[in-house]
């Protein structure tokens, strides 16, 4: 996921010019991979390009590009003079280009993939765009946000939420209307759902992670069986192994549409095992196994997020493709 999706809320675009910088390539041992971005103006920044010792000598550089005396500006940092890594940095920085984060807006918003194109300095520059110029550009792809799914309205739900937001995932709570708890303490922040039917609406896609945890066994397996065809690359179901075959017995079984458990990976019981105890632990528990699989979707996954041009070696990353049906 682009940093540029939690960056750019957060700022105040009327509040002086704003200089975007752009990691394009590392080399040896860095804290940040390509792509990664940093928004500063003449008041401070936002985001993150290294473990704080690098932010402060990034700003004293692009002084020429803030105060208006080049448009961009190509700049590489050797990182073992500042804070002690291995390595160098290359960046870009740019006056923030103003179609940039109505662009970015409307890729979360879609939940469609974009391809940016930071350009290098030179006669052919132009700003950071989902167009490719004439001169020497890195490509990288703005993919739709990490998001969680998760179905179920017990009181291991909130912490779960609480570890994605601090993530910065994308995080939801799904319950459907059968479940006793939408008629007694029905929140504002639930997506209820009349049916498992009606998931369809969701549009989960590669970039959603999906949990299932009903504490209860017909709603589980009414979910699951909605699930089971969708391409997320994390379905985890919440329970013990022996509900877990109980609920995957009842769904192959079915007269109407069984399922193929040959068609996918069940993550359950969901979680690494941590030696988790209470709903605090289980999330991490959940939330790191999320976080491995994305990792090695990435990995096997022909697709980089990372900025790259022809001739010249850049990092590579684990990125993975996603799905570009919208929501």
């Amino acid at each position: 996921m682009s940093d540029l999706y939690t960056l750019l809320p957060q700022i105040d675009q009327e509040s002086g010019p704003w200089v975007l910088v752009t990691l394009v390539e590392t080399r040896g041992s860095t804290y940040r991979k390509p792509g990664a971005h940093l928004l500063l103006n003449s008041e401070g920044h936002v985001g993150m390009l290294s473990g704080g010792c690098l932010e402060a000598e990034v700003a004293s550089r692009c002084l020429p590009v803030l105060q208006g005396e080049k448009s961009s500006m190509e700049m590489t940092i050797d990182t073992r003079r500042l804070i002690g890594c291995d390595g160098q940095v290359v960046l870009i920085a740019e006056r923030l280009p103003q179609e940039l984060p109505q662009l970015v807006e409307k890729a979360c918003r879609s939940r469609r993939s974009a391809t940016l194109y930071t350009h290098r300095p030179g006669p052919d520059w132009r700003p950071t765009s989902a167009t490719k110029g004439r001169g020497e550009s890195y490509e990288h792809l703005l993919l739709p946000p990490t998001r969680l799914l998760v179905f179920g309205s017990g009181p291991g739900v909130p912490p779960l939420l609480k570890m994605a937001h601090a993530l910065e995932w994308q995080a939801h709570q799904i319950v459907l209307s059968s479940d006793p708890a939408v008629a007694r303490h029905r929140q504002d922040s639930w997506k209820v759902l009349s049916n498992a039917k009606a998931l369809a609406q969701l549009k989960v896609d590669r970039r959603t992670a999906c949990v299932v945890m009903n504490h209860h066994l017909g709603r589980d397996a009414e979910v699951l069986s909605e699930l089971w065809a969708t391409s997320t690359p994390y379905l985890g179901l919440l329970g013990s192994r022996k509900r877990r075959d109980e609920i995957l017995e009842r769904l192959a079984f079915r007269s109407q549409q069984p399922i193929d458990l040959e068609s996918r990976h069940l993550y359950a019981p969901v979680g690494l095992d941590l030696g988790a105890e209470g709903a605090a632990q289980i999330a991490l528990e959940i939330c790191a196994q999320i976080q491995q699989v994305w990792s090695k979707v990435g990995q096997c996954s022909g697709d980089s997020s990372l900025p790259r041009n022809t001739g010249r070696p850049v990092a590579q990353a684990r990125v993975y493709a996603s799905d570009s049906a919208a929501v």
